[in-house]
């Protein structure tokens, strides 16, 4: 598996580019930003499909620009629906340069369901308290969790935006740390990436949670 991380944007939003080495198919996570970036960042792979983590503007503001360009699939949760023009504060979208309206998903994701890219198997693990809807993807054989904005290195997902819920966060993060080893790579929605083991032992918030 080949692994693309691109900041992109305002607030640096982690697009992943997911790839197949042996057939090329690549799926793009979270493309919230710069849709110019990530199609150059395709070139010479195939694109076969969009995944949101969960629906805030940040992370799906450049889903129609991608699916107009390559006639793919957009899968996300159907409980983040009520996000997807959502500009959390006014004029936002502009600041980010967003495309709007975000397109609804062709397919909705669910807790346990298998996403295959190739010879590859990405496990949805729902996972909602930032979101209603956020999901992680989990690549078992590779050990890489893109976990959105539910987890970040030293720190954990927001719930104070509309439909955030600190009890639900608490379970989802209780459920991802009792069920991954310590040396899984964790792509955070923003910023740096880090691994389940290292956040077990330092990040305070998990202790305060």
């Amino acid at each position: 598996m080949l692994l693309k991380v691109l900041p992109v944007g305002l607030l640096s939003v982690n697009c992943s580019l997911l790839v197949d080495e042996k057939t090329g198919h690549a799926l793009i996570v979270d493309p919230g930003a710069q849709g110019d970036k990530i199609i150059e960042e395709l070139d010479g792979y195939k694109p076969v499909g969009i995944v949101a983590t969960h629906g805030h503007i940040d992370h799906v503001g450049q889903v129609r620009t991608l699916k107009e360009r390559f006639s793919i699939p957009f899968y996300m949760h159907r409980a983040d629906l009520f996000l997807l023009d959502n500009t959390l504060w006014p004029g936002f979208e502009r600041q980010i340069g967003a495309n709007l309206p975000c397109p609804e998903p062709d397919m909705y994701l669910e807790d346990g369901m298998t996403l295959s890219l190739g010879e590859l198997s990405i496990v949805v693990i729902h996972t909602p308290g930032h979101t209603p809807g956020l999901c992680c993807l989990y690549v078992e054989e590779a050990k890489v969790l893109i976990a959105g904005d539910l987890l970040f290195k030293g720190s954990v997902g927001r719930w104070d935006l509309p439909g955030g819920d600190l009890s639900a966060l608490k379970s989802s993060l209780n459920r991802i740390f009792s069920e991954l080893e310590d040396d899984v790579l964790v792509v955070c929605g923003h910023y740096e990436e880090t691994t389940i083991g290292q956040e077990r032992r330092w990040n305070p918030y998990l202790r305060s949670l």
